[in-house]
């Protein structure tokens, strides 16, 4: 019995897409989806990358699972076009971080910042003011949203092949037995926070994952498992502040909003829209103030074997014009725009993954591949054998950095810069068999 894993890195321009397949006896088991955007300048790149995948899939078919790293434009500005209901895909169940409503704010004031032109995006800003209304315009059976699990498990989540969660939140439609069950497992918690006659909403910690076992595929499984980087919490304190004063300024003091009451302010949606709509100055304003870079919520998601998984492993990839097996590392480990950089940050996304980082063949770097986001110890703590950028020219970003590029190729690893070239996009094919 196998699992084979196909996965791509879209060329999509400074931005993030990326798909990927389950497949057992030829037949495709489970699909999902990393993140699919790009910055506008890139908006041809993208929709030349999606169109290209929904005629190889053809008009309404099934994805099982949307991943949502974070709030940021160029990563989520493509699912309009992949997941359009007459000519797009058919999401069963889209899972991103729990976002604070600063965090969405943060986001957003960053994005019209670098890229005044996303100002006009409709399904930005409506996902901005609310994820969850935003993205069930996409008619996905659920949505759920994951928090940091906290320190308290040392190693990570623990994985079985028992039961999976019971209740509202369920695998894939079980209708349909020639495709993939996928089930919630781990050491977390999960809460039910919606449920009507077609959405469930729930709420898990990111000590829970999705292990997806293929129809007569013995006793093998896939594993995709979710880690949350929280908010730097003191700038985000500090952007409220400033965010708090612009707002303020020029106005009578009975018309100030009031420290006290500006959470609450803030809870209100119809606050949150007319923030984005028709005061997007004061966030743009808030952000320049507290730093040019900020650190909100990002999810990473690892795509592998099982940490105890027994099964031979092997792999191969094209990564642009070259060609190269992967030996027994087959897992994909995406990063986000995590801030990995700091110490107290990495540490615990290294402790989080630490019984699977000996199955990671692949690690897409961080922010892009941006120095402010990366240290060396990502290449030596889990010695990937391949590097995914996914980047290209904007302004005077440097993605990736020359630092960074240095540490990569100092350590005898590979990497691919995967811009809006389709000759740079990096595809994938990891086997398992028991």
């Amino acid at each position: 019995m196998e699992i084979l894993n196909k996965r791509k890195q879209h060329a999509v321009g400074q931005g993030f897409f990326h798909s990927a397949i389950l497949l057992h006896d030829d037949t495709v088991r489970l699909r999902y989806v990393y993140d699919c955007g790009a910055m506008k300048k890139y908006s041809a790149a993208l929709k030349g990358s999606v169109s290209s995948l929904l005629t190889e899939v053809g008009a309404g078919c099934r994805l099982e699972l949307l991943f949502i790293s974070h709030v940021h434009a160029d990563h989520i500005s493509g699912l309009p076009l992949l997941l359009d209901v007459k000519k797009g895909m058919a999401v069963d169940t889209i899972v991103l971080p729990f976002f604070s409503v600063m965090d969405r704010l943060i986001e957003f004031a960053k994005c019209a910042n670098d890229d005044p032109s996303i100002r006009r995006d409709e399904f930005y800003k409506d996902f901005v003011v609310d994820p969850v209304a935003a993205l069930s315009r996409f008619n996905p059976r659920q949505i759920l949203l994951v928090s940091s699990g906290g320190s308290g498990e040392p190693d990570g989540p623990h994985f079985d092949r028992g039961p999976d969660f019971r209740g509202p939140v369920v695998a894939g439609p079980a209708e349909d037995g020639s495709r993939s069950l996928w089930k919630l497992a781990g050491s977390g918690d999960v809460e039910v926070t919606q449920v009507d006659e077609n959405k469930v909403v729930a709420r898990m910690t990111d000590h829970v994952s999705l292990i997806a076992s293929p129809a007569s595929s013995g006793s093998i499984s896939w594993l995709l498992s979710p880690y949350i980087a929280p908010a730097v919490s003191t700038k985000s304190v500090l952007f409220t502040g400033e965010l708090l004063k612009s707002l303020n300024q020029g106005l009578p003091a009975r018309s100030q909003i009031k420290k006290a009451k500006f959470q609450a302010w803030l809870d209100d949606p119809l606050n949150v829209r007319d923030l984005v709509v028709n005061k997007v100055h004061d966030l743009v304003q808030a952000f320049k103030a507290v730093a040019a870079d900020l650190n909100t919520t990002s999810m990473c998601l690892y795509s592998g074997p099982l940490p105890d998984e027994l099964a031979h492993s092997s792999g191969w990839g094209r990564f642009g014009m070259w060609r190269a097996h992967l030996g027994d590392r087959i897992a994909w480990l995406a990063t986000g725009d995590a801030d990995l950089k700091s110490t107290s940050r990495r540490k615990p996304f290294l402790r989080h993954y630490r019984k699977l980082t000996s199955k990671v063949s692949t690690l897409t770097l961080p922010h892009h591949g941006s120095e402010n986001n990366f240290d060396t110890e990502l290449i030596t703590a889990i010695e990937p054998l391949h590097f995914v950028a996914a980047a290209d020219k904007f302004s005077k970003w440097r993605h990736p950095s020359t630092g960074v590029l240095q540490a990569v190729a100092s350590h005898g690893r590979f990497l691919s810069v995967v811009t809006s070239q389709s000759a740079s996009e990096v595809t994938e094919s990891a086997l398992l068999r028991d």
